[in-house]
């Protein structure tokens, strides 16, 4: 009988299984806010925070951020990942089957291939009827840069864009109000300084940070809401052309179409590329995996919650089960997680999938 793994062996590579263990900096920074708060983290021996390994995408990155890319290489995986559930059935400790591919062509015919080898991997796991959601985390970003915006003001829309709400809450927003009260005593002040007033506070109330954020994070990211605050009152173009951006939620095939009408109405030039990928991959998607396809749906916002993807990416859910965020299968693209990893040493694409088996053999097949 065929299985996931013997899907993705097609794809040649190395089996590999990375330490289970790993700093909890790494998976806390680029995590997410969604990943994060189901992070295992503890206390090492010498006083580290350590974390399990909550995917194998992280620390496969991690060691091949370290390694170098020469030429395209493929890293294949069956292994055990650990997060803690969210929903009453879901399991800490689970395997992940997967694949991560760097130096590839960052294209559509690239972006298909590893949708259809998840749908054959999925098949093979015994998935039936299923939903499919997919978005493209490169689209807001080209719109935000097509508006030429104040650069504060753009790269502030950028980040609100990674948070749910954050975008309609800056867009709305009036200049020097920070949404935290704290953030509003922090305008002005200095990195060094914010820190200082924040231990402060710390010592005073007897809290240590553990576990989520490190006291450094924790002050970034207030000066970063401090800083985001003096750009609200976004001009109205603006505002209703990333508000349409936001609200586009269709069938695949529908998408670019929708964007570009936006992008025309609005007198935009320059996201015409992404549009134009999106359209290509949309096609080849439905000829590579056509009965992934028949239920599918493009958000523009979809699959924010993951920091490190940055273009690209799908999920597939057991049928009428998508909005229980526990996807049997997914994907995408980070093609500057290894840049980030290795602070600019290491410039190479990357995309990859997994297949939870584990969701579809609950209660039998999808």
């Amino acid at each position: 009988m065929t299985s996931p793994a013997d899907i993705f062996a097609k794809l040649g590579g190395e089996l590999v299984d990375p330490p289970i263990v790993m700093p909890a900096n790494q998976p806390l920074e680029l995590s997410g806010e969604a990943v994060r708060s189901r992070l295992c983290v503890f206390v090492g021996e010498s006083g580290e925070e350590c974390a399990l390994r909550p995917d194998l995408t992280l620390p496969v990155a991690i060691a091949q951020a370290e390694a170098g890319v020469s030429a395209e290489t493929i890293k294949r995986y069956a292994a055990r990942a650990f997060r803690l559930p969210t929903m009453p059935g879901d399991a800490m400790e689970f395997t992940q089957v997967g694949f991560e591919r760097y130096g590839a062509p960052s294209n559509a015919d690239t972006d298909a291939e590893c949708f259809a080898i998840v749908c054959q991997a999925a098949t093979a796991a015994g998935a039936g009827e299923s939903e499919t959601r997919m978005g493209d985390l490169s689209i807001f970003p080209a719109f935000v840069d097509a508006l030429d915006l104040a650069p504060g003001l753009a790269e502030a829309l950028k980040r609100a864009f990674r948070q749910v709400g954050g975008v309609s809450a800056l867009l709305n927003a009036k200049p020097g109000k920070p949404v935290h009260g704290l953030a509003s005593r922090l305008q002005g002040a200095s990195a060094d300084e914010a820190k200082a007033i924040v231990a402060d506070i710390f010592a005073l109330s007897g809290i240590q940070p553990q576990g989520v954020r490190t006291l450094d994070e924790i002050v970034e990211g207030l000066l970063q809401q401090a800083s985001d605050a003096a750009y609200g009152g976004t001009p109205d173009l603006a505002r209703q052309t990333l508000e349409a951006v936001m609200a586009v939620d269709c069938a695949p095939e529908q998408a670019a179409d929708s964007l570009l009408a936006i992008a025309r109405q609005a007198g935009l030039s320059g996201v015409e590329s992404v549009l134009e990928r999106l359209d290509e991959r949309v096609t080849k998607m439905r000829n590579a995996a056509p009965k992934f396809m028949t239920t599918s749906r493009f958000g523009t916002p979809f699959g924010r919650r993951f920091n490190y993807y940055d273009g690209f990416l799908f999920e597939l859910f057991r049928k009428g089960e998508q909005s229980s965020r526990q996807p049997f299968g997914a994907g995408g693209r980070y093609d500057t997680l290894l840049s980030k990893l290795s602070n600019g040493r290491v410039d190479a694409t990357a995309i990859g999938g997994v297949v939870r088996p584990d969701r579809l053999a609950k209660g039998g097949a999808a």
